[in-house]
This record gives structure tokens, sequence and C-alpha cells, in this order.
């Protein structure tokens, strides 16, 4: 039997992976907004690591820049628009229907965790796609005909934006949309706080 110390890819896999949780955890449980908008960096930063382990090499490189660095900004934008506190944080507790709220939904990604663990990955006797037989990374764009040659898109870039693109649409632009309207919706919410806080005379 292979030791976890004989196989780097499992032990960086372990060693990654505990980052990812602990930093999750730190960003809700953590009292302070910026100092979970930064465990959350360290969390994006591990998930890369992870990608990279699996051979991902172009979504790890996009984690890096679009998350950790793009969509982090954002959010540390929008915190510092909201002004959010401390004590903003802790309110969360004071009512006891929003603690069980909160225990619920922990609780029901629990057990959806849990039953994905053990059913494992759907659909495994299927073949993968972006891979050829071979082992490398290709997508098929149009099969060969006679007298016609297929048109193959190789590479790990190419297999992931043909794959996204194409079998992956619908769900990109409702992520897209999704997007949009946190960012609006952030503005909304500071553009309030910030009329209020006129309206107190605050400066």
């Amino acid at each position: 039997m292979v030791g976890i110390f004989d196989n780097p890819q499992l032990l960086l896999f372990f060693i990654f992976g505990g980052v990812l949780v602990a930093g999750a955890l730190g960003v809700v449980f953590h009292p302070n907004p910026i100092s979970s908008a930064v465990l959350l960096v360290l969390s994006f930063f591990a998930l890369a690591g992870i990608y990279a382990i699996i051979g991902s090499v172009f979504v790890a490189t996009m984690q890096v820049l679009v998350y950790a660095g793009a969509i982090m900004v954002l959010v540390v934008f929008v915190l510092m628009l909201l002004s959010l506190h401390d004590e903003g944080i802790a309110k969360l507790w004071d009512h006891p229907l929003k603690k069980v709220l909160v225990l619920s939904v922990v609780v029901l990604l629990a057990v959806v965790l849990i039953h994905s663990v053990r059913e494992g990955v759907p659909n495994t006797e299927a073949s993968p796609k972006g891979y050829s037989d071979s082992g490398s990374y290709e997508y098929t764009l149009s099969k060969s005909e006679e007298g016609k040659a297929g048109v193959i898109a190789e590479g790990n870039t190419a297999a992931v934006g043909s794959s996204m693109f194409l079998d992956y649409l619908l769900p990109f632009e409702i992520v897209s949309i999704l997007l949009l309207a946190a960012v609006l919706g952030a503005v909304i919410l500071g553009k309030k706080n910030l009329g209020k806080k006129t309206e107190e005379g605050e400066p």
C-alpha cells in the first residue's frame, strides 16, 4: 500500500484541501467582514492549487486572476461601500428564527455533501468530454466525414472554452446575470445607507 508521503499529488491535495476547509470556516465564523474577505482569498488560492493538481491549469489560472483578483477587489469595495461593522454581523444571532434558518441551511448542505460523497461521481461509465483516448486535451467540434477532416480544438484552454460556450452556454449566462444583479443590489443598498447617514447628519 502506497503511503500518503509517497504520493506528492495526494499529499498536496490534502494540504490544499485542509487550507480550503479552514479558510471557508473562517469566512463563515469570523466576525470581521474584511478578515472574512481575506480568508476568502486564501480559500480561492487553495482551490486554485487543487485545480492545478488535477491538471486543470487553465481553470486554476482563471481562479487566481478572476476570483482571487478581480472578484475579491469588487467584494472588498462593496464591503467598504456598505460600511459593515462587527456588531452588524453579530446581530444575526439575536433573533431565534434566524438561528433556526441558518442552522437548517447548514444541516441541509451537510446532508447533501455526505450524500454526494457516498454516491460518488455520476455517469462514471460515460466518456469524459475534453479528453482524447491518449489522455490529451481535445474537444471535437465537428466529426469527420468522407473526404473532410473533423475540426478538433486542442489544448486545455481550447477544450474548456469550447465546452463552456457550446455545452454550458445557458448556465454561463445565468451566472453572469446573477453576478450583475448582486452588484446592482449592493450599489442600491449602499446608496440607501449613505442617504440615511446624510439625513442623520453624519459626516
